[in-house]
């Protein structure tokens, strides 16, 4: 998916879990589709007080994902680092320099009070830039299932839609388009470059080269996922749609999407300097040749 000039690296937040590895064997395939980096970010609790225990932890964890994502024979540059800070912070502020942080959609990070995956909710809703949360089961995996896009009028559209585009390409996977302005009866803003974008798709799917169905958009994304999460991989929203992604990040989408290989893809585009909260996470950068023999 090849949705941005720049080659920022991809970020994957890794804590020991099997959903971080399979996170981080899904982001392999979109660092080498973008031919960039793949960073392997390990996060320890500021409020975790055994020192020298915490980091052998990381840097068994960081073996293990890379080992993950080797076993793919993906050719990608793999890199790796420990934080020190709030792991939902630390990624967050991730995303500002990332063309995309990835997360599985449970882990260890979980708070204990706090319901399984609500450290992926708390990045999603909350990263400046792009995130995805990723959903694998251990079945292998059919990469004909659809793509679903969510279109709109925001600043992400035209990216949610170059990013479906290029994922369909590369997966060789049918794309579902929802789009409100055509059903609704509402005027639109035809001066909104993502309906060129659209047109110019359509006229290229209309020649067979690609497989494509427009929809409207539902009331609620919820509905139709209940009945379609079983033939979906990937589900992209614009980010922006604070609405749209507090819903994709409930407690019931998470129960709708239990047991699937639906990922869910939140896209923002804007340009977001490093805040003053980037000094709270501490860095120490990892020889990934020592890290691929712990």
């Amino acid at each position: 998916m090849d949705t941005q000039a720049t080659v920022n690296p991809v970020v994957v937040g890794i804590d020991g879990s099997k959903h971080a590895r399979r996170a981080a064997r899904w982001a392999a395939l979109e660092a080498a589709s973008r031919d960039t980096t793949l960073r392997l970010v390990y996060v320890i609790d500021s409020k975790d007080a055994d020192g020298q225990k915490s980091i052998h932890r990381a840097q068994h964890a960081l073996h293990k994902a890379w080992k993950a994502v080797a076993d793919t024979h993906i050719d990608v540059k793999l890199e790796s680092e420990i934080l020190s800070g709030s792991p939902t912070e630390c990624l967050a502020e991730e995303s500002r320099r990332a063309a995309l942080v990835c997360v599985g959609d449970r882990g260890t990070h979980d708070t204990p009070d706090a319901p399984r995956g609500s450290t992926a909710v708390e990045v999603a809703r909350n990263a400046p830039g792009t995130v995805a949360i990723i959903r694998r089961t251990h079945r292998e995996f059919d990469h004909r299932k659809w793509i679903v896009a969510v279109l709109d009028e925001s600043a992400s559209a035209t990216a949610v839609l170059k990013a479906a585009e290029a994922d369909s390409a590369w997966r060789a996977a049918p794309i579902l388009m929802l789009e409100p302005w055509s059903h609704s009866g509402e005027p639109a803003d035809q001066g909104h470059p993502v309906h060129a974008a659209l047109e110019r798709y359509l006229r290229a799917a209309d020649d067979g080269h690609l497989e494509s169905v427009t929809l409207a958009m539902p009331g609620h994304l919820t509905n139709l996922l209940r009945q379609s999460a079983c033939i979906d991989q990937l589900v992209i929203v614009p980010g922006d749609d604070s609405e749209l992604v507090a819903e994709l990040t409930s407690d019931e989408m998470r129960e709708t999407l239990k047991g699937s290989d639906c990922t869910l893809l939140f896209m923002r585009t804007a340009s977001h300097p490093t805040s003053g909260n980037g000094a709270a996470c501490q860095q120490s950068s990892i020889d990934l040749a020592t890290v691929g023999q712990a």
